[in-house]
């Protein structure tokens, strides 16, 4: 079974910021959910991240943990601060939506932090595994964005992302193999779906990313549930037993 989605992500939102990896969690966290269109407005950073739509507005998250976490991150990185507007949309279906905005005199400064997180995070996953000082601990902080920003594919016993960005989904990949965890993966085109095994895989990651989050480990196969204790087989005498004769 897997884990509480909105349980997880709190947990993920709340956990420590590592400065070391803070520029390559706030790219993924952005490059999550705002992938570049021929048709999106670009600022010069060449980096493929840095879609704007409103002036102000960098991006937006369908959940206050990840647009929190993104923020968090931005700040641990750049040490610009951004702020959180959460809007309800829609007229019959109505759903809050978590805006960053950052004031656009610091947005240049901003959109090269997050081209830089992106190479970072690429170069610190890209050789073998533990090459790089940094290289579990990127590999978590992406693994952290994807879980808050992608919305597993329901009704299925593994743990399946939709990943919108191809290279993104290479990246996931690279990271899943440095932290020991198998995944399949599978893209059409721009699209991809990646697989995380919830018999052993999910409960590695989570052990990864999350320690000691009791809600989250897999029980040992054959354990009993604390306070439980095996039932006396019908028709044990009670008392102490008697040594058996020997002939």
């Amino acid at each position: 079974m897997l884990p509480d989605l909105t349980a997880l992500r709190r947990r993920l939102q709340l956990g420590p910021i590592d400065h070391r990896t803070a520029g390559a969690e706030m790219a993924v966290l952005h490059r999550a959910v705002t992938v570049p269109t021929p048709t999106a407005r670009h600022r010069n950073n060449g980096g493929g991240v840095g879609v704007l739509t409103e002036a102000d507005t960098l991006t937006s998250f369908d959940t206050m943990a990840a647009a929190a976490r993104f923020a968090g991150t931005l700040h641990a990185a750049t040490g610009i601060a951004a702020e959180i507007d959460t809007r309800t949309l829609g007229i019959r279906h109505r759903h809050e939506m978590h805006f960053v905005l950052v004031p656009p005199a610091e947005q240049d400064a901003v959109l090269g932090a997050l081209a830089a997180g992106w190479h970072a995070a690429r170069a610190a996953v890209a050789g073998p595994a533990g090459s790089t000082a940094t290289g579990p601990a990127t590999a978590a902080a992406i693994w952290r964005a994807l879980l808050l920003t992608t919305a597993p594919v329901r009704n299925t016993a593994d743990l399946r992302l939709r990943i919108r960005d191809t290279e993104l989904l290479a990246l996931a990949v690279r990271s899943a193999q440095v932290l020991g965890v198998p995944t399949q993966a599978r893209a059409t085109g721009t699209l991809g779906v990646l697989s995380v095994s919830a018999t052993d895989g999910v409960y590695r990651l989570l052990d990864r990313l999350v320690p000691r989050l009791p809600a989250a480990r897999r029980p040992v196969p054959g354990s009993r549930p604390t306070g439980m204790t095996r039932p006396a087989r019908a028709g044990a005498a009670a008392g102490p037993r008697r040594p058996m004769p020997i002939h």
